[in-house]
């Protein structure tokens, strides 16, 4: 989580956040905050509704970083693990539709683009996390077991189960 250059260890720079260290929180927020409403975009259908839960997520960080020990998952697993928690919560309170604007968004976003959103939306939520924490986010097979709450096997397999799914959803719109 710190940067390389800072020299501190995870420990290290969990211990200032829990000091309320008002550098650390702000390294930790603008590391997070980027990278989480990208995983974000994914998951929800406005901007607002994105900027909500981040907020959220950002602030259950601050209150659950307080017991989080660092020795069972890593600070960005744990981030990640509670963003999943907040999205699930957004989709029990609202209902999963959404209509298409009248004018696509055309700067710079491709048809292939789009065929891969639309594919994401309807597979399954786990599966749909798997993806995304696994290839968007950059999470390896170990993180992405621990952010979900599952064994690196049960992770694989999720992986394995939910490659095969989108692949079926794309069929040969992502072929060359």
């Amino acid at each position: 989580m710190p940067p390389e250059s800072s020299g501190r260890s995870d420990q290290e720079f969990l211990q200032l956040l829990r000091a309320g260290d008002e550098i650390a929180w702000t390294q930790f927020t603008q590391e997070q905050s980027q990278r989480l409403y990208s995983y974000l975009h994914y998951n929800l259908p406005s901007e607002q509704d994105r900027e909500d839960v981040l907020m959220e997520t950002m602030a259950a960080c601050v209150r659950a970083l307080q017991t989080f020990d660092g020795k069972s998952a890593t600070l960005s697993t744990f981030v990640y693990s509670i963003a999943q928690r907040k999205v699930a919560d957004f989709w029990r309170k609202h209902k999963k539709t959404r209509e298409l604007p009248e004018v696509l968004p055309g700067r710079g976003m491709s048809n292939k683009r789009l065929v891969l959103e639309e594919a994401l939306e309807q597979l399954p939520d786990n599966y749909r996390q798997a993806i995304l924490l696994r290839y968007h986010v950059g999470f390896s097979v170990t993180e992405l077991a621990d952010s979900m709450g599952l064994t690196y096997k049960a992770a694989e397999s999720l992986l394995s189960r939910s490659r095969r799914a989108l692949s079926n959803l794309l069929g040969d719109d992502f072929g060359e």
